[in-house]
């Protein structure tokens, strides 16, 4: 009996999951997300996204063994790296030195990944993705906050080339926090971009033209390379996402990009119900697992699958790095073996310049702890009294709005403590300028989601600025966590 295989896409809005059994479509669902926790593809609040992906799970009621995880946004650079054919145990330290050439982000700041694409008689090409650390860790511990200990992760273009399973086709996705562009050619990913909206424009209108300005540089790019195979004219721009809401935003790309416009299918046998252009980046994700010879076919020509997993390196350096400390042990054991003579004799003399040392050290460590512990209590009351200064001139600039705009602020307060759930207090309020600022405690991530999601409804911009677990101290000692702290910023 086949296991279920678990997909997550993580956005700025939602995450959205949906699990596949085979090569059917067994559930999907998604969560909202309030402003301010996922931003630019990096998780903000790792916490409290791990806690709304830990209920997602719980009701759609499916296994956290088999997962797969994907940030809409996420930044990444990559490469096509030729090298000579040789011994697989070689290849790695070559791509390393010709990724590090290659490559324009800091090297020591990304996860590398790589696989071979095309063999030739005397050479073999790799495509070598690198991610940056910091939001691929911050997925990391979000996914340990979700009780998922065990899953892979993939960059969205390489799952909606997957999911579209064709061998030339240009594929657009249209996100309401990011457009990706993916342009397969002779057979493999050649291309991947994305665009980032302006929420102030209308998406029919100004992002549209956006859009289709940054397809046609990255299609008279591609021309400029492969001038005796261009892309075709005729090539089918297929089109997704939760913006691609009717015939019109199709009618209007096709018209302002030239192209013809088609939807995604992926190659799954797909429930009536189930809204395609909304979960074909999850279906790409399901199909890291399950082989695209076994998939449904609806192209004659085959497509190069790009299947990497973005963790890749933090498993092969684990790998590595136990192979180095074996290594290191068996060498630390052979120089000890020739050197144990000439250390005996040393020995005593060792000793006695040792013991001298230690009681010099002592003496300093001890004048050194003197003065740390003075600068330490400067430093603490410097910084009372800058809480203290800064305490003082939020109450001022407060009472001075309030003076000002008594009529407004209490009607906005009214809005805001009126839909407080019952699992939430406010301990503070503050007023400045056209923002406001609500401390307080709630029981749960889930309450404090839900009530941010319920303001959104009520501003213009909302937003959680800071979240911290309640530590509580019995008297046995016993340390336990008791719901949420919690800081809203309102912009009016």
């Amino acid at each position: 009996m086949s296991r279920a295989q678990v997909t997550l896409n993580i956005s700025a809005s939602a995450i959205k999951l949906l699990s596949v059994k085979g090569r059917d479509v067994a559930k999907w669902t998604s969560l909202p997300l309030p402003f301010g926790l996922v931003r630019d593809g990096l998780i903000l609040q790792p916490k409290v996204v791990g806690s709304v992906i830990n209920d997602l799970f719980k009701s759609a009621g499916v296994s956290r063994d088999s997962v797969v995880v994907s940030v809409t946004g996420l930044p990444f650079t990559y490469r096509f790296i030729s090298l000579p054919r040789m011994k697989p145990e070689q290849q790695e330290e070559a791509l390393l030195r010709a990724a590090r050439k290659e490559m324009e982000l800091p090297f020591e700041q990304l996860y590398l990944s790589w696989q071979a694409v095309i063999k030739r008689s005397d050479e073999q090409d790799f495509f070598v993705l690198g991610v940056p650390r910091k939001p691929v860790d911050a997925v990391i511990q979000t996914m340990e906050e979700a009780g998922i200990k065990n899953f892979d992760m993939d960059i969205k273009p390489l799952s909606l080339a997957r999911a579209a399973n064709h061998g030339n086709v240009i594929i657009v996705e249209l996100a309401p926090d990011c457009f990706d562009i993916v342009l397969v050619a002779q057979d493999i990913v050649s291309m991947m971009h994305t665009v980032i909206p302006r929420s102030e424009e209308p998406v029919v209108e100004y992002n549209i033209q956006r859009l289709a300005d940054e397809l046609s540089k990255i299609v008279e790019f591609y021309n400029a390379g492969h001038s005796r195979n261009p892309l075709s004219p005729t090539t089918p721009l297929l089109v997704t996402g939760e913006l691609l809401t009717g015939t019109k935003t199709i009618e209007l790309i096709q018209a302002t990009t030239g192209y013809s416009v088609e939807p995604l299918v992926p190659p799954y046998k797909l429930p009536g119900e189930l809204p395609v252009a909304v979960f074909a980046s999850n279906i790409g994700l399901a199909l890291k697992k399950a082989s695209l010879k076994t998939a449904i076919k609806r192209h004659d020509r085959p497509y190069i699958d790009i299947n990497i997993n973005v963790l890749s390196e933090r498993e092969r350096v684990k790998t590595s790095g136990a192979t180095a400390k074996n290594i290191l042990i068996a060498l630390a054991l052979l120089i000890g073996v020739s050197l144990v003579y000439p250390v005996y004799q040393l020995s005593g003399q060792a000793h006695l310049e040792t013991t001298r040392l230690n009681t010099e050290l002592v003496k300093v460590q001890q004048e050194l702890d003197g003065r740390q512990q003075a600068n330490n209590e400067a430093q603490q009351m410097e910084k009372k009294i800058a809480e203290i200064i800064a305490r003082s001139e939020s109450i001022i600039e407060g009472n001075n709005v309030f003076l000002n705009k008594g009529t407004d602020f209490a009607s906005d307060l009214e809005l805001v403590t009126g839909i407080l759930p019952a699992g939430a207090v406010f301990t503070s309020v503050r007023v400045t300028g056209s923002q406001m600022f609500f401390q307080g405690k709630a029981e749960s991530y889930t309450t404090l989601v839900s009530y941010a999601l319920a303001l959104e409804k009520l501003f213009s911009d909302v937003r959680i600025d800071w979240i911290d677990d309640n530590i509580v101290q019995t008297a046995n000692n016993t340390i336990t966590v008791s719901g949420i702290s919690f800081n809203i910023v309102i912009d009016k």
